[in-house]
Order: C-alpha cells, then sequence, then structure tokens
C-alpha cells in the first residue's frame, strides 16, 4: 500500500477509498500478498490420475498444477521458456506431457524440458525448465505459493486438518461447480465474509439453521451450552478433535482459522430446512448430526463441511475491480445423482447465503467507491474478525520486501 494510503488507514477502522480502486494497490496486492502466499488452487479430486491438470491465475500469474504417473503433484509458471506462450490453455485435462501449441517445446510433467525442436545440438535444454510454483496437498485441499521461498505450509495444515481431515472432501466428487463473477474488489468478499453482524438482517435461511448470531443472546445460553455438551460427546466417541467445538467464528491465528460448530437444536447440516441433502455420508461418517467444520484463510479460501456434503469458495481477483468466486459443492464419491441426492438442492442453502452476500457486496462498493466516503469504526463485539483481516492486510501491504 502506498506511504499516502498507510498514514490514511487508522486501525479498528476500515480502510480509505483508494484501497479499493487504485491499481498501484491492486499491483501491490499481487506481488505482496497473492504472490507470497499459500493460495487454495482447488481440490486434489480435480487431479485425479497421472497427467491430470489444472490451470489457474495465481497474484495475475499464470500457472499449471499436474499429478505425475507416481501420484505426485508438481506446480509450474503455465508459460513456455521460449517465447513465453502459455502451453496449457484448457482450464483443465490430461495430458503426457506439457507441450506448447506454439513451437511444440515440450516439457516432462515434473517441468524438464525434453524436447525443443531445430534449436541445435549445443542448445542445453536443463537450463530451460519450467519454471517452478510450490505445490502442498491435504485433506483433499490443493495450495500453491508463488514466492522462490515459502514459508512452509505447516502452520497452515497443522491448525485446519485436525478440523478438515475427517471430512472426507478426498473422497468425494464435485456435485455442483459454480462461479460468480463481481464487478468489485476482493477485499469486500473477504471482509463481509468475516463476520455475522449482518447476518439477522440478511441471511434468515443461516440464522434458521447456526448458532452465529445468537451467542449473546441470553434466552439460548443454555440450549447452546446444552447442544456442545450433546455434540462434543458424541463427536469425541466417533473419534473426532473436540478442541475447537464452539459456536464462534473468532480467529485463532494470524491468517487462518477453523472450528466445529454444532447446528441448531433439531438440524443436522446447512440445508433450507436443516435436514440431510444427500444419504451418502462423507468421511465414513454414521450420524448426519457432525455439526459443521468450518475454516478459512486470509488469501481466498473458505469451507463449510457437513456430514452430507461440503461447501469451498476459491476467491481470485482478476483487476481492482472485478473478482471471481467459484463455490464448490462436493458429496461422497459413491453417491449417485438422482438417487442419493439432487445438485440443485445440495448446492441451494449456500448458492441462496453468497447471492445475499453478493447484493450486500454490490452495495457497499457503491458506498466505498464514491466521493465523500470515509470508513468508519469496527464493532469491537461483531465485527473483531474484520478488524484482524484488515490489521493483517495492511501489515503484508507495509512489510519490507
Amino acid at each position: 500500500m502506498t506511504v499516502q494510503l498507510l498514514a490514511e488507514y487508522r486501525p479498528g477502522y476500515g480502510l480509505p477509498r483508494e484501497s479499493y480502486l487504485s491499481e498501484a494497490v491492486y499491483a501491490e496486492e499481487q506481488a505482496r500478498i497473492f504472490r507470497r502466499n499459500w493460495f487454495f488452487a482447488g481440490h486434489s479430486i480435480e487431479l485425479a490420475g497421472a497427467g491430470a491438470y489444472l490451470t489457474l491465475d495465481v497474484g495475475n500469474a499464470p500457472v499449471v498444477i499436474v499429478r505425475d504417473g507416481d501420484g505426485e503433484l508438481h506446480g509450474h509458471l503455465n508459460i513456455c521458456r521460449h517465447r513465453g506462450s502459455i502451453i496449457c490453455t484448457s482450464e483443465q485435462g490430461r495430458a503426457a506431457r506439457l507441450t506448447c501449441p506454439y513451437h511444440s517445446w515440450t516439457y516432462a510433467l515434473d517441468g524438464r524440458l525434453i524436447a525443443a525442436p531445430t534449436m541445435g545440438a549445443e542448445f542445453d535444454k536443463a537450463a530451460h525448465r519450467l519454471k517452478p510454483v510450490q505445490v502442498a496437498e491435504f485433506d483433499g485441499l490443493v495450495f500453491v505459493n508463488l514466492a522462490e521461498n515459502p514459508a512452509p505450509i505447516d502452520a497452515l495444515r497443522d491448525h485446519l486438518s485436525p478440523v478438515l481431515s475427517s471430512q472426507g472432501m478426498g473422497r468425494a466428487k464435485i456435485a455442483v461447480m459454480r462461479d460468480y463473477t463481481l464487478d468489485l474488489n476482493w477485499k469486500l468478499v473477504v471482509e463481509n465474509n468475516r463476520e455475522c453482524y449482518h447476518c439477522t438482517a440478511n441471511h434468515s435461511e443461516y440464522v434458521s439453521v447456526q448458532y452465529d448470531t445468537e451467542n449473546d443472546n441470553p434466552a439460548l445460553r443454555a440450549e447452546i451450552a446444552e447442544r456442545l455438551v450433546d455434540c462434543s460427546t458424541r463427536w469425541e466417541k466417533a473419534g473426532l478433535d473436540i478442541s475447537r467445538v464452539n459456536t464462534s467464528s473468532d480467529s485463532a491465528a494470524d491468517w487462518f482459522r477453523a472450528n466445529r460448530t454444532p447446528v441448531r437444536r433439531g438440524m443436522i447440516t446447512e440445508s433450507p430446512d436443516g435436514q440431510a441433502v444427500c444419504t451418502v455420508l462423507m468421511g465414513g461418517f454414521n450420524d448426519p448430526d457432525m455439526g459443521t467444520a468450518r475454516a478459512n484463510t486470509n488469501i481466498n479460501f473458505w469451507c463449510h463441511a457437513n456430514a452430507d456434503y461440503a461447501h469451498t469458495v476459491r476467491i481470485t481477483p482478476v483487476s481492482p475491480t472485478r473478482t471471481i468466486v467459484r463455490g464448490y459443492w462436493l458429496v461422497d464419491e459413491m453417491a449417485e445423482e438422482g438417487r442419493d441426492y439432487d445438485a440443485d438442492r445440495v448446492a441451494a442453502f449456500h448458492h441462496q447465503v453468497m447471492m445475499e452476500d453478493w447484493e450486500i457486496c454490490r452495495r457497499q462498493w457503491r458506498g466505498v467507491t464514491a466521493p465523500g466516503f470515509e470508513p468508519g469504526p469496527y464493532s469491537p463485539l461483531k465485527e473483531q474478525n474484520v478488524d484482524r483481516y484488515i490489521r493483517w492486510y495492511a501489515g503484508q501491504m507495509s512489510r519490507h520486501s
């Protein structure tokens, strides 16, 4: 962030107007945040089998992730070392080797250049392998990092995995995948996701299933306490980690969080009526009432995984004024559409929540980009996670290279 904008930012308050509009700020974000941190790329099941590849943009850089014959994932910049052509032009596919469509330079799946027609006998192919991108895979999730010396994935994995490992996302299939193109800055999407201050007024269906808005409601204090005891007891017997079972969404770490929360009494999952949307449960669960395993990172990821389905989100900034949000809905790999689930019903709950959120974000976008906008203070009781997120963001944007 520019020196002037950093001077204008006050901890405990929102970001100044130009933070959302400036091309210079956006370019710094791509370099300082998206090309230096672990970016959620997608799911392991999108890369099933030798030669399966996935392409995406990370920090405005084209990336390809591919699985080799030994099952290992490799990440590369999707840029030919000859004249800079994009190599893999499809979002997903399968290939025994990666061949540039421009001049047929050909690379092994691990990035080695193995053919460079007419370059002569003295040409050093070993010096022209694809530029590597770090890849990490756990619990059915795939992350990439473009930094030359990335921070280890360990802290993120060790925090998320105790909560997510039981959810079976590595033994799933994609029931629904939807992209939402939003003509607004990516930070508004993340900020909105970091609080439920807005939920009562905007997400009636979500509020009917989850306890987020009721943690300070005296009338429900006893019910929540009883529900927590009952669920924790059952879940511990089922072998789940219960160290982070609560109804709070407070962050517990610098740039990520995970917890398991019970849904409301009488409900078993996040659906319009709180009842299961897939009869084949994920993760080998026998009990459909296993709560919601929730996780997020400040970079571009959040997840709500129930016993019957999991919902994940990938955020990709395209420009200061455009963002693509991809929603995934996963079910167990043995579930059969039309017999065990209906795809529209699986997606219904979180699609509705997101459509409501996009309208919120659009209204906010009109306001924060208007002349005269002045950021207001965050609620210390309801928006502490947004404040943490913005403080983290400001720290990322001001740290030395």
